[in-house]
């Protein structure tokens, strides 16, 4: 199994570099990268400006890092997911509606090489663009806000990258499950939303993973951690890879 998960990771790499997957996340994440300190930082000037135009008054408290941190969890826990998802969607479904699936599927290879070597290639991509954003936020925040806490923001990145981690374990299994990538995009969007619905109601529903990005925020203002959304984080990934091995062994190509 090593030899072949090895080889089809590489396989899955090389394609997502000539598909130019890595290159759009690792554009996205540094656009988010650098957008988040300077948005916080100037939205003062904003509001000033659009309030002008409408002879009004808009005012905002005193900006902090805090605003820029918040502003970079928020990019990434909403849109960078949604990026995600439809970067990851077609994985194993895209393979089964062009064929290449049924084509590996008649070789000596597992089903569990399949899946998870599309998992692991997902996990570089997602690392290398992750370091890329916290870098460049990192270096912008310190020069904007020189109480940016750079240690703390850094180790909460760790956060971040569970959070996105549980994104890719749930849509590649989703990927296996059905034979369109559509379906598979539309079905890991429906149950992210449920799950981020979940967090907002507080409650029982500090138990979402969702709820990883409010962490995110105590760590970097050096306060304990709730432990509760790493528990469903598990769950959902162990879940996830159940039902997508399960649903690729039965899965038989229709011509």
């Amino acid at each position: 199994m090593h030899n072949n998960l090895s080889i089809l990771l590489w396989k899955e790499l090389t394609e997502a570099f000539r598909s130019y997957r890595v290159l759009i996340w690792v554009m996205v994440c540094a656009f988010f990268g650098i957008l988040s300190p300077l948005s916080a930082y100037y939205m003062p000037d904003i509001l000033a400006m659009i309030g002008s135009t409408q002879n009004m008054v808009l005012t905002l408290t005193e900006v902090t890092y805090r605003d820029a941190v918040d502003q970079y969890v928020k990019n990434f826990t909403q849109i960078g997911s949604i990026v995600m998802i439809f970067l990851a969607m077609g994985c194993v479904a895209g393979e089964k509606s062009d064929g290449s699936l049924q084509f590996l599927m008649v070789r000596p290879i597992t089903c569990r090489s399949i899946l998870f070597s599309k998992m692991l290639a997902l996990m570089v991509m997602e690392l290398l663009g992750i370091g890329v954003a916290a870098m460049l936020c990192n270096l912008y925040g310190r020069y904007l806000f020189p109480a940016f806490p750079s240690a703390l923001f850094m180790q909460s990145n760790l956060l971040l990258l569970l959070f996105l981690l549980v994104v890719i374990v749930m849509t590649t299994s989703l990927s296996a499950m059905v034979s369109r990538p559509v379906a598979a995009g539309l079905a890991a969007l429906g149950l992210w939303l449920v799950f981020s619905m979940l967090g907002s109601l507080g409650g029982t529903g500090w138990y979402s993973f969702t709820t990883l990005g409010s962490e995110m925020i105590h760590v970097v203002e050096g306060f304990a951690i709730s432990y509760k959304p790493f528990g469903s984080a598990i769950l959902v990934m162990i879940g996830s890879v159940i039902g997508g091995l399960c649903a690729l062994r039965c899965w038989e190509p229709s011509h």
